[in-house]
């Protein structure tokens, strides 16, 4: 069990932290608990611990080996012992904080960055670097797919200028080439493990979460306890990857790229942006792309910013937009996906409220509570409904003008095949206004040939889905209940969808995951 630990003051962080790590390692294996609580964990999580809590986390790591991981400020107490040096904070965020809006053929990046030192590599992170905010695409779409790391004093912001002793760091805040102060450390104290992130929601939205799922399934396995982490790619498999088309305007202009997907045996999917059936042109060719298995989803009704502004008008757009989907093609449509990847909380318990299992977005502009590093149960949210990000783009205008064209779709895949995520990216149709950066069709066909060859050079065993396979195998995930009984670990409601099978990481292995199995 896995006790969350924080302050009503930190409450809205706490609960961004417990959906995420339930998203890992299951539902039941998290609590949000109160102080008192504390002995019953082996494994602790705490948010900005005050002085009070934080001589109580000391004593519970000093009494027998155990874990905790602390996302944010930590307390003086904890800084004396560690040797924690104050240091100052490096000039104006603006200076480094923030990055300039995205060129044409090119991308833009913050001054200020994350890099992780050779001493990560214990948790599979050596050399990772990243920048504090990125653009592939105006001010708007990161297509290595992570959040932002603020230093404006909310909870995604950099939040405690020290240095921690050398030996203790993973990673710094570098600006220019030098080091300003710790974003990660790794303290030994008594026989515990002490892992901390200088942000008070930890690495939730990002990639670097990986680090984390290490330090909870691997680290220590033979002295320190351990929790199981339930793999986002299918049991089998190296790597899972879905491709949609956002059908914002000409549904029909999808049907090149769809016959190219055929051809390289790669499921597409298309979300409907549903005033385009108001064109009859576009039912014959939906129809048909539904009878040969093609998948369907939600995109509104009218692409309207932020679902329409409010839960009433989210609603509409949903309940509008299922009815015309299922009057064209008779397709219930399950799963909905945002426009512009705009997810406010209120469109989400709107569709929730409309019947939809789930939800798509997810981009560093806006609502970074929706950037997941997985897929799976949103906070606030009931269990069943589901969201997943997928920031990647491919479009014309993301294409690098001075080197290679995919370098950055490479290297997203190539993360997100190495921390082992459930890779999604997207383009749109072509319309006769806008053609997303595209000069042509045939210039958009060689580089999604281009990309998949990639996929498949670099993977042994990748698994295309489309996306409603995708999202139901992540909810059927989100389903799993795991049981402990102080000696180990029980799973039960493993089902996952027909074709498929979970994987379940533990002290070092990975092993199929079915009702019943039991890990000690």
């Amino acid at each position: 069990m896995i006790g969350v630990f924080a302050t009503h003051q930190n409450s809205e962080a706490a609960k961004l932290v417990v959906a995420a790590l339930r998203r890992s390692v299951c539902h039941d294996l998290v609590m949000n608990a109160v102080p008192a609580s504390l002995a019953d964990s082996s494994v602790s999580v705490s948010i900005k611990p005050d002085e009070v809590l934080g001589e109580q986390l000391w004593l519970w790591l000093n009494k027998q080996p155990r874990k905790l991981i602390v996302f944010g400020k930590l307390p003086s107490f904890f800084c004396s012992r560690l040797g924690l040096q104050t240091v100052e904070w490096p000039g104006y965020p603006e200076d480094w904080a923030y990055s300039k809006p995205a060129p044409a053929g090119g991308f833009s990046e913050s001054a200020g960055s994350i890099r992780y030192r050779q001493k990560a590599s214990v948790f599979g992170a050596d050399r990772w670097e990243r920048a504090l905010e990125r653009f592939d695409f105006s001010d708007e779409w990161n297509n290595l797919g992570y959040g932002a790391i603020r230093a404006d004093g909310s909870i995604w912001s950099l939040e405690q200028p020290v240095q921690v002793p050398d030996e203790c760091v993973l990673a710094d805040l570098i600006i220019e080439d030098e080091i300003q102060f710790t974003y990660c450390g790794q303290f030994e104290v008594g026989p515990s493990t002490v892992l901390w992130f200088n942000r008070p929601v930890g690495p939730v939205d990002s990639f670097e979460w990986r680090l984390v799922e290490r330090f909870l399934t691997d680290w220590k396995s033979e002295s320190q306890p351990c929790c199981p982490v339930v793999s986002e790619v299918p049991w089998g498999h190296d790597s899972a990857i879905t491709m949609r088309l956002d059908c914002d305007e000409d549904i029909t202009s999808a049907g090149l790229l769809w016959s190219t997907y055929r051809e390289m045996g790669v499921p597409f999917s298309l979300a409907i942006h549903t005033d385009n059936l108001n064109d009859m042109t576009h039912h014959a060719f939906l129809q048909e792309f539904v009878s040969s298995g093609g998948s369907l989803l939600s995109h509104t009704a009218t692409h309207a910013p932020n679902w329409g502004g409010s839960y009433e008008a989210a609603l509409v757009e949903g309940q509008k937009s299922y009815d015309s989907i299922r009057d064209v093609t008779g397709v219930a449509v399950r799963y909905g996906v945002s426009p512009f990847h705009q997810s406010p909380p209120y469109a989400l318990k709107a569709l929730c409220d409309v019947g939809y299992r789930g939800c798509i977005g997810g981009i560093i502009r806006n609502d970074p509570e929706f950037l997941l590093a997985r897929g799976g149960e949103l906070a606030g949210l009931p269990r069943g409904f589901i969201g997943h990000s997928q920031q990647t783009m491919l479009h014309g205008d993301c294409m690098l003008s001075d080197e290679d064209p995919l370098r950055i779709f490479k290297a997203a895949y190539d993360r997100a095949f190495e921390v082992r995520t459930l890779f999604g990216y997207l383009d749109h149709p072509f319309s006769t206004r806008y053609q997303y950066g595209w000069t042509d069709e045939a210039q958009r066909i060689k580089a999604h040939r281009h990309f998949v060859e990639h996929i498949r050079t670099r993977s042994a065993n990748p698994l295309f889905l489309d996306e409603v396979q995708a999202m139901e195998f992540l909810r059927a995930k989100s389903a799993i209940q795991i049981v402990s009984d102080g000696t180990g670990y029980t799973c039960c409601n493993v089902k996952a969808p027909d074709g498929l099978a979970f994987g379940i990481e533990f002290k070092g292995n990975c092993q199929r995951l079915t009702n019943g199995t039991k890990l000690i």
